[in-house]
């Protein structure tokens, strides 16, 4: 009869565990409005992407809840040399594959992305390193081909690959199961279904209260918050503001809202020539569209406008700088003198990327077109089908255009976007390229701030954008979850408790 009870009591602990895990108490579910274009996170420029990536890797340094930037692989960093910055790393880690982090891979990682047949969009963050010398397993030193005063900041970006499993493996391999030393593991990646981490209990920084999260890309808005509602999901980006009342209102979930350092704007394709290749084209267009007006009426003010190409939560940023007015007038005798009367042009838009994008991408090319200048608007719906066109500099005549990294570096927001040659620049112009140069390797902060003022300065008269908005981030969130949203759109599963 003992026995028999025993036998009982396991089976109904077996029965609790099981049923346990999967009401998935501790399990996360976060729907976002795209998958992932890559899990090698060396392959991508795109946030929701690294947002994802960002469980399964780690990098030598980190943006803490306050933004400071502070150790994570790397326990410490110094000035050795005017052209040196040497970095310590955190000794014991490992790979999920049992492989040790040390020096060789933070030089693996930094060479691969600068590897020719690799293509990395992200070889720009780091064009400013010459090369890594190891000089022991747990110490590198970067050299640098000029002074860089935003290493610590791109060390931010230095997402750590394990050498032995890439060389084995191979790149494709690495994109499909991904090895990192983050505090999750990878599961299974489902394209446009669902991508699945576990805990890496392993991890130096212990044991994650979340379990197991899923990453779901849902594109459409109201599926994405009927998803919230009946709990099919945890946590949803870009909540709409016009739907923030009536989520207010179901009991199990909670609207949390935050500035990001997410700018919005829409990218004249100045590379390609013709009218838009002429400055008083672009400004025409500036002075065309009431942003402020579909800030209020389309984003209900979620949003605050921008004066050039930098957002107010980014160091750099100069409030002083005008913003272009409102004033059809001035748009016809712009596009009067630069002898272009009769303009028709296409712009570009993502569908559910961005907070309301397709929405907001109308409502500009219905105010252009309003004003005498005929536009249209071609939505791109499958994310990688439109980075591709930014990338293969195949845009529209405008392309709709958001940017943040969370390295919060300014040179980050001006040099992937603006240099000449850059794989997202649409622009080319050698007195912006050089202001980045001196920007970039000035020493002395006060310096490099008037740098940065006067860059601003020029690209806002330049006009290589219609000028947009820094974005409010809204998000739904089910009660159960601990959790406050971060200003640089990071969403780490570390943060999320119980």
């Amino acid at each position: 009869m003992l026995s028999m009870i025993r036998s009982l009591v396991m089976i109904l602990a077996i029965f609790v565990t099981a049923h346990a895990w999967a009401a998935g108490a501790r399990d996360v579910t976060i729907a976002q409005g795209i998958d992932a274009e890559f899990l090698d996170v060396q392959m991508t420029n795109n946030i929701v992407t690294m947002i994802i990536n960002g469980s399964i890797y780690d990098t030598l340094l980190i943006r803490d809840k306050q933004l400071q930037i502070v150790p994570h692989l790397a326990t410490s960093y110094k000035l050795v040399g005017e052209k040196v910055w040497e970095v310590k790393l955190r000794q014991g880690v490992t790979f999920h594959n049992g492989e040790p982090f040390d020096a060789s891979a933070v030089k693996f990682s930094f060479e691969r992305i600068n590897r020719a047949d690799f293509k990395s969009p992200q070889k720009g963050w780091f064009g400013t390193i010459e090369r890594v010398e190891i000089v022991d397993p747990s110490t590198v030193r970067f050299h640098t081909k000029v002074p860089d005063p935003a290493m610590p900041a791109r060390m931010t970006l230095m997402y750590q690959m394990a050498p032995k499993y890439i060389g084995q493996a191979g790149d494709v391999q690495a994109n499909l199961k991904p090895v990192g030393t983050g505090p999750f593991k990878f599961v299974e990646w489902q394209k446009n279904e669902r991508i699945v981490v576990e805990a890496n209990d392993a991890h130096w920084t212990g044991k994650p209260a979340v379990r197991r999260a899923t990453w779901r890309p849902i594109p459409e808005l109201g599926a994405r918050i009927a998803a919230l509602q009946t709990g099919q999901a945890d946590l949803i980006v870009n909540v709409p503001p016009d739907q923030v009342p009536a989520l207010a209102t179901t009991r199990s979930v909670r609207i949390e809202k935050t500035p990001s350092c997410r700018i919005i704007s829409f990218a004249i394709a100045q590379i390609k020539g013709g009218p838009l290749a002429d400055k008083r084209v672009r400004q025409a267009l500036n002075h065309a569209v009431d942003m402020q007006g579909i800030l209020d009426t389309g984003l209900l003010g979620n949003g605050k406008r921008l004066n050039s190409w930098m957002p107010p939560n980014v160091w750099g940023h100069d409030p002083s700088i005008p913003f272009y007015e409102y004033n059809p007038k001035k748009a016809k005798e712009l596009l009067a003198a630069a002898g272009h009367t009769n303009l028709t042009l296409t712009i570009q838009a993502p569908n559910g990327r961005w907070a309301m994008d397709k929405d907001i991408a109308q409502a500009v090319a219905g105010q252009l077109s309003e004003n005498g200048i005929k536009t249209n608007v071609k939505v791109i719906g499958e994310w990688g089908a439109y980075v591709r066109t930014i990338l293969d500099h195949k845009t529209e005549d405008i392309a709709m255009s958001g940017w943040c990294l969370p390295s919060l570096e300014p040179d980050h927001w001006v040099t992937p976007n603006l240099k000449t040659g850059e794989p997202v620049s649409q622009y080319s112009n050698p007195e912006v390229d050089k202001l980045m140069e001196q920007a970039r390797a000035e020493m002395n902060p006060d310096k490099r701030k008037q740098l940065y003022s006067q860059l601003l300065r020029v690209i806002r008269d330049e006009a290589p954008y219609i000028f947009g908005y820094q974005q409010m981030d809204i998000y739904g969130v089910n009660n159960r979850l601990k959790w406050t949203p971060r200003g640089d759109e990071s969403i780490r599963l570390t943060e999320i408790s119980f």
